[in-house]
């Protein structure tokens, strides 16, 4: 299950919005495409940013649109994972810091990039849906807690199973 998940860089603008995508039926190319992330358990809540923190809400303003859009770029700090680029603030990625996901321009450090850079992996709670482990971190991943989005330890509890699973979407469109 270490399998790089990378293949998953489909040209998403084309599928409608309520598609999802399947990791395992993923086709490899080189294209980087611009997506949406929705909660597994929280259903219409999407992956966003707001105020410069990374956070989960539900979709409805031109500005939660856009905010919910991401470019899935080659991981900056390895080949084999991505990094998400935001796609209303070129050149800012989603990263951790302290634990806690922000966006935060792109300083180039190498600190900068391993910490945003996330593995992608077959859903800790359903494994046709994904997961973002950290690099820097290999046992922490992705999870929202309280509407917010963290790095956490990897935990066989069901509640952060299914914190720590998304599901990648065709992108809003802002």
């Amino acid at each position: 299950m270490k399998k790089s998940f990378f293949a998953l860089a489909l040209i998403l603008s084309v599928l409608p919005n309520s598609t999802s995508i399947n990791p395992a039926a993923a086709q490899s190319t080189p294209a980087e495409p611009t997506v949406s992330i929705q909660t597994f358990n929280i259903p219409n809540f999407y992956i966003r940013h707001r105020n410069f923190l990374g956070e989960i809400s539900s979709i409805s303003s031109s500005l939660d649109r856009a905010d919910a859009r991401f470019r899935v770029r080659s991981g900056l700090a390895s080949s084999n994972c991505v990094s998400f680029e935001s796609s209303n603030f070129p050149g800012y990625y989603l990263r951790h810091q302290n634990f806690r996901i922000r966006l935060a321009i792109n300083d180039n450090t190498d600190l900068f990039r391993n910490d945003a850079t996330f593995c992608i992996e077959p859903g800790l709670a359903s494994l046709t849906n994904v997961s973002f482990r950290s690099y820097n971190f290999p046992t922490y991943y992705i999870r929202h807690k309280n509407f917010e989005l963290y790095i956490d330890p990897y935990s066989t509890n069901s509640l952060f199973l299914n914190d720590a699973t998304f599901t990648l979407v065709a992108p809003f469109i802002p």
